[in-house]
Parts: structure tokens; C-alpha cells; sequence
């Protein structure tokens, strides 16, 4: 392979460092995404030393950063460095996240791959409620073999991370957490269970590690059903859409999806279309800026996730507000107490 296909490894914290400068030269992590063409997702995961820069990315935010070689101690490692040591990408995350506990993990991991004392999983059926959590895994989650994450803004997610843990319940019959990282405003639910990574990626195609390379996209059982195909696209919306004004002042609303990903982008296109809600694609999202049709997505798909719920209704009362006027909304009465998903009644 060429030389841009190298990884580069620089010394812990170096790597966060270098994206946290150029994140304040380009104004913020999303604004820094879009300028260098990764999604906010996989951005964040840089940010958090998930995974290494391959050498193409890394020369991009250098150059934003304005930090020159000399500053930092550079590495150079083959593109498929993982699977060189043993191709365990899921388990390369780990390492650089838990590593005191990665040996405990794996003397637990070894004992139930010998036993019967898997950690047991209340299996699913597919229904809705797991529909949406594949949206919402598809639009801003990280899987490797052992665990699933979620991120968000902890500025205005936190309700919504709490109907994640409640959903995650009901589906699965596990627990999982909740974290954040004030300096980049991120937050975290992540649910540890090798046995739901492994009836994601057995069961509905969903491999482990980075989701545009493997190109994931909305199981076919799924997509083959209005009302699981519905669901999927609320979860997807509720994390990597946005619902929110447009134009001179902010005279036009809008829904739209992004993804960098062309199959699930096509996917969601026509998951809308054939709700007849969509009304436009492009490179990188797809949506509505219609307002009936907007209102036609509440009554029919809806959303779990609040801050999306204050926003649509807001304006559907005459009141547009911006994203970070939110929080001011959610201890109203109208919005206290919601059940959840919101779906638009009698308008």
C-alpha cells in the first residue's frame, strides 16, 4: 500500500492534542469534520485516541492545527496494523481505553467461552423498539466485539441518553452507562455485552470497527417492513439528523440526515420517499424542508429525542428557536413527563 494509507501513532494525549487545536482554529469538532470530510462521529472517535489517524487525515489536521512535526513524536504504522497483530481492531480499542482492566477482561472472556456462565441477554425479537436502536446505532454508534457506544452533546443529549438506558432495558434485559467529556462536550452511553455485538453482527450483518469501511447499513428484514423501517429512521434521525431553522432568519425549517456513507444514505432516501416525507438528495444528506412535510414525519415517524421534540414544536406554535435555547424548554410542563416516542396528535 502507499505511503497515505500509513497509520500514524503519536504518544498518548498527542493525537487529542492535535485535534483540539485545530478544532479551535476551525470553531468546532463538527465544523473540523466537515472541513477535512469524516463525520462527526469518526471525528469524535479521533478526538478520543479511539483509533489512529490514518496519514492523509493526519496531514489535514496538521495543517489546521499549525502544529509542526517538531512538536510531536510521529510513527508510522501499515494500514492494516491491526490485523498484523493479530487483526483485532475491537480489542485494539479496548487496550487504548481500559488498558489496567484488559487482562481481567480476558481471563473473564476465557473462562465463559469455556463454561456456560455467559452472561446471559434477554433475546429480541425484531420489533420496533429494536428497530430504533439500530437507527440509532447506524447514526452515532461505535461497536467493537465487546461493547456498544453511543455519542452525543451532553449539552442538551442527556435526556435522550436517558430513554437510551430505558430502551436498552426493555430490549435487552442490561444495563449500560453513561459518561461524558466536558472538554468536548460529549457524551456517552455504552452498554457492555459480547452478546449483543455478537447477535448485531450474526444476526443483522453489523461488523464491529469502522461503520463507512464496512460499509453498514439498515438490515433488508428491516427495510422490508413499514413499521420496523419507520422506526429504524426515527432512531437515525434522532442521532446523526438534525430538525432545525434554516434560512434568513431561520424563515425555513428543515429535517435532514447526513452520512458519508452512500448506502445508507440511499437507504434512508428511500425509507423517506416512500413515506412520502423526503423531498431531496445529495452527496451527503437527505431530507425535507417542507413544512407540511415535516409535520407529516412527526405524525407518522416521530422522535425519542428531546431536544429534536422542543424545536418541531416550537415552531409549530410560532416560536423558532435556536439549538442552544433547548434547555430551556425541557423543565416546561408540556415537555416534562413526555411519553416516549413524541408522535404528533390532532394537527
Amino acid at each position: 500500500m502507499g505511503g497515505q494509507d500509513r497509520r500514524i501513532k503519536l504518544e498518548k494525549g498527542q493525537q487529542r492534542r492535535l485535534i483540539l487545536n485545530a478544532t479551535k482554529k476551525s470553531g468546532s469538532l463538527k465544523k473540523l469534520g466537515i472541513i477535512v470530510g469524516v463525520p462527526y462521529s469518526t471525528i469524535k472517535e479521533y478526538a478520543q485516541e479511539n483509533f489512529l489517524l490514518p496519514e492523509i487525515l493526519f496531514n489535514k489536521i496538521k495543517q489546521i492545527s499549525q502544529i509542526k512535526n517538531a512538536e510531536i513524536k510521529i510513527s508510522y504504522l501499515p494500514w492494516n496494523w491491526g490485523k498484523i497483530k493479530g487483526g483485532k481492531r475491537g480489542m485494539a480499542t479496548l487496550q487504548k481505553l481500559y488498558p489496567k482492566k484488559i487482562i481481567e477482561w480476558r481471563r473473564i472472556a476465557i473462562k465463559n467461552s469455556q463454561s456456560k456462565n455467559t452472561k446471559k441477554i434477554k433475546t429480541p425479537r425484531l420489533n420496533e423498539k429494536l428497530a430504533e436502536f439500530i437507527g440509532i446505532y447506524l447514526g452515532d454508534g461505535t461497536m467493537t466485539k465487546y461493547f456498544i457506544k453511543i455519542s452525543g452533546d451532553f449539552r442538551v443529549d442527556l435526556p435522550y441518553f436517558l430513554y437510551l438506558k430505558k430502551l436498552i432495558k426493555d430490549v435487552f434485559d442490561v444495563g449500560s452507562s453513561i459518561t461524558r467529556d466536558k472538554k468536548y462536550n460529549t457524551l456517552y452511553l455504552t452498554i457492555f455485552s459480547k452478546s449483543i455485538c455478537d447477535l448485531f453482527n450474526k444476526k443483522f450483518g453489523l461488523k464491529p470497527g469502522n461503520k463507512i469501511r464496512n460499509k453498514s447499513k439498515v438490515p433488508e428484514k428491516i427495510l422490508d417492513n413499514r413499521e420496523l423501517a419507520t422506526a429504524c429512521l426515527r432512531g437515525l434521525i434522532d442521532t446523526d439528523g438534525s430538525i432545525s431553522r434554516r434560512g434568513r432568519n431561520g424563515s425555513q425549517f428543515c429535517i435532514q440526515f447526513t452520512s458519508h456513507n452512500k448506502k445508507l444514505l440511499d437507504q434512508v432516501y428511500e425509507v423517506g420517499k416512500k413515506l412520502e416525507i423526503f423531498t431531496f438528495y445529495d452527496k451527503t444528506g437527505t431530507g425535507t424542508n417542507k413544512w407540511e412535510n415535516i409535520i407529516k414525519y412527526f405524525r407518522i415517524v416521530g422522535s425519542s429525542n428531546l431536544r429534536h421534540i422542543v424545536r418541531f414544536n416550537e415552531r409549530l406554535g410560532g416560536n423558532t428557536i435556536y439549538q442552544k435555547e433547548v434547555l430551556n424548554y425541557y423543565q416546561k410542563e408540556k415537555y416534562k413527563n413526555l411519553n416516549l416516542p413524541f408522535i404528533l396528535k390532532g394537527v
